[in-house]
């Protein structure tokens, strides 16, 4: 088995104590919807929120291409957002992307993510104006 799909069971568990033992102890995550985290204390607290805030997670890796310093995964990702976010519960939200992963001997030094982050602020209620003003921030900050 390899380290992605090890982060994807995981995950998928809703497991985070495997999930940062995937990780170097200060490695980075760049997460679309959660900013960048680095170390472990920040990766468990993150993970514990993205579990809070959503269940029935399915994080699917569609494709993996590893070797051992570098790993690239296209996937399908989807959960059920909980009570935790009020104005989306019970949304049902689904959408693809890519991750790519730095290893070091055998775990995730660096992790970063890319998908339409704009089609799943739409699934999660936003509306368009807001939605606007999200994705202009997001352009702004880079």
């Amino acid at each position: 088995m390899s380290i992605v799909h090890d982060f994807a069971k995981a995950f998928n568990r809703q497991d985070a104590g495997a999930l940062v033992a995937c990780f170097t102890q200060d490695a980075s995550y760049h997460d679309n919807f959660y900013g960048a985290h680095r170390g472990h204390t920040a990766l468990r607290a993150m993970f514990e929120r993205m579990f809070r805030e959503g269940r029935d997670y399915s994080w699917a890796m569609d494709t993996v291409l590893e070797s051992p310093d570098r790993a690239a995964a296209e996937w399908s990702f989807g959960y059920v957002v909980t009570d935790a976010v009020p104005r989306s519960t019970g949304r049902k939200i689904g959408f693809r992307g890519m991750s790519l992963f730095e290893l070091e001997r055998g775990k995730i030094v660096a992790y970063r993510e890319y998908f339409d982050s704009g089609q799943a602020l739409l699934q999660l209620g936003f509306a368009p104006e807001a939605l606007a003003k999200v994705l202009r921030r997001k352009l702004e900050g880079h």
